[in-house]
Parts: C-alpha cells; sequence; structure tokens
C-alpha cells in the first residue's frame, strides 16, 4: 500500500513539475506571441485618430500625416515590417486595441494611471500638456477663468479631466475640430487641447483665436500596447532609445514642431 501511494505521489510531482513548465513556456509564449505574428505577417497595424494635427491628420490627399504618422512607419522600419496605418475614433482606441483588432496604438496617448488599469505604455516619446484656447476679447486671462464657462474638450482626455477639475461647464466633442467650430461660432468660452494641436489648428484655419498663458498639465505620451505584449513592448522601447540616440527622433521632431520635444 505505501509503496503504491509512493507511487502515486510520484506521479502526481510529475505532473505537476510537467504542468508548471509548460505554464511558464506557455506565459513567455503568450508575450511574445504578437511580435512573432507581426514579423510573420511583414506588417504591424497601427491604430491613430486622424483628427489631431501636426501629430497626426488626414491630409488632402485623403491620407494620414503628421509626427504620429513618422514616428510609427520608422518603428515599423525598424522592426523591418510594413506600417499599416489605422484611422481609429479616439473613444473606442482602446476598448479596439484590447479586443486585438490591431497592435499597437501611436496617437499621442498621455500615459496615465487610469489607462494602464487597462493596457501597457512604452517608455514616453514626448512631453506636451494642455492648454486654452478663447477669444481675443475673452474674459478668460488666466485658467481659474474658466470656472462656470463652457469649455469645450474631446471626450476620453485628460483635457477633459483638467477643465472639470477648474469647475468649468464641460461639453464634450468628438474631436478637437468640432469644438473650436462652436467656439468660433459663439456656442463656447474655449477649447482645451494639446498646445501643439490647438496651435496648428488656429494657424491653419486662421482662427482669431489666443492661447491663455499657463498650460493646465504636462503629460508623457506613450506608445500604447496590451499588457500581455511584453516582447514588443521591450522591442519598441529599443526602438525608441535608438532613434533618439541616432538622430532620426530629432530630425522627424523638428520637422513636425520645430523643436525636440522629447
Amino acid at each position: 500500500m505505501k509503496k503504491f501511494m509512493l507511487g502515486v505521489c510520484m506521479i502526481v510531482l510529475v505532473l505537476i513539475t510537467a504542468a508548471c513548465g509548460g505554464n511558464k513556456e506557455g506565459g513567455d509564449s503568450a508575450g511574445g506571441a504578437t511580435l512573432k505574428a507581426i514579423k510573420s505577417k511583414g506588417v504591424i497595424q497601427i491604430a491613430m485618430e486622424g483628427a489631431y494635427p501636426p501629430y497626426n491628420f488626414i491630409n488632402e490627399s485623403n491620407q494620414l500625416e503628421g509626427f504620429d504618422v513618422d514616428i510609427a512607419q520608422e518603428i515599423a522600419k525598424r522592426l523591418d515590417v510594413k506600417a499599416e496605418l489605422l484611422p481609429i475614433p479616439w473613444d473606442s482606441m482602446i476598448p479596439a486595441l484590447t479586443g486585438k483588432k490591431f497592435d499597437i496604438i501611436v496617437s499621442d496617448m498621455a500615459i496615465t494611471e487610469e489607462r494602464k488599469k487597462k493596457v501597457d505604455f512604452s517608455n514616453p516619446y514626448f512631453t506636451t500638456g494642455n492648454q486654452l484656447f478663447v477669444p481675443q476679447d475673452s474674459a478668460i486671462k488666466v485658467p481659474e477663468d474658466m470656472k462656470g464657462k463652457k469649455i469645450g474638450v474631446t471626450i476620453s482626455t485628460t483635457a477633459a479631466e483638467m477643465v472639470t477639475e477648474h469647475e468649468a461647464d464641460v461639453k464634450l466633442y468628438k474631436n478637437d475640430f468640432l469644438a473650436f467650430e462652436d467656439l468660433i461660432n459663439g456656442r463656447l468660452d474655449g477649447v482645451s487641447t494639446d498646445q501643439g494641436v490647438g496651435a496648428k489648428i488656429i494657424l491653419e484655419r486662421n482662427y482669431t483665436l489666443l492661447a491663455v498663458d499657463g498650460l493646465l498639465n504636462t503629460e508623457e505620451a506613450g506608445i500604447t500596447i496590451r499588457k500581455e505584449d511584453t516582447d514588443l513592448r521591450e522591442e519598441i522601447n529599443k526602438i525608441i532609445a535608438d532613434m533618439q540616440n541616432d538622430g532620426t527622433y530629432e530630425e522627424i521632431s523638428k520637422k513636425w514642431f520645430g523643436k525636440d520635444i522629447r
């Protein structure tokens, strides 16, 4: 009986050991599955909003263009694959990423603790902040003046969080273009968005608006990646570091902003 029990215990031990070993191997495989699939297909699918100039926007040829586009193309080049760029509405990006509709997001997405509950991020690839834009004759002179005022923001952005903290009457929009149109037409008192985005929209559309002095916050943006794609994250971190070290990042940054924005 003891010999029989000993034999059973040895079999159970072997099975447990094999199972543990299999789980470890499966975990490693899961962490690298997306990167392997990208390499195998020769394509990386990259989502961006396409309504956030100069970071990413649809040009006159109906093609995605901008800082994020050039960064995305360079990432694909260094992975030795082609980039398939997908314009995706901002508020559905993270659900679509976790639902495996594409591989990564490169769209000026700020790294926040709330977002990190659902997704992972690369190391930051630039630093920016939100700013308030108002008509030239506005009574809003400093960010604190927006209290009780109608301020437009894009849904699910850090700008929305900032104006809420300033007790503004927050109006949500699908994108910044729609918010700025309502501002020009007198339906808003101001719009808050990324400082570079706001400046670009005002310049391109010749709006008579002013940027209120002082950023509402500063934030770091990262490439957005699924939590389980650890190998892909590590590879992208390496690529970002290499781009910043060899001058490629600075070249792309100066093309769109006239300066290095890292």
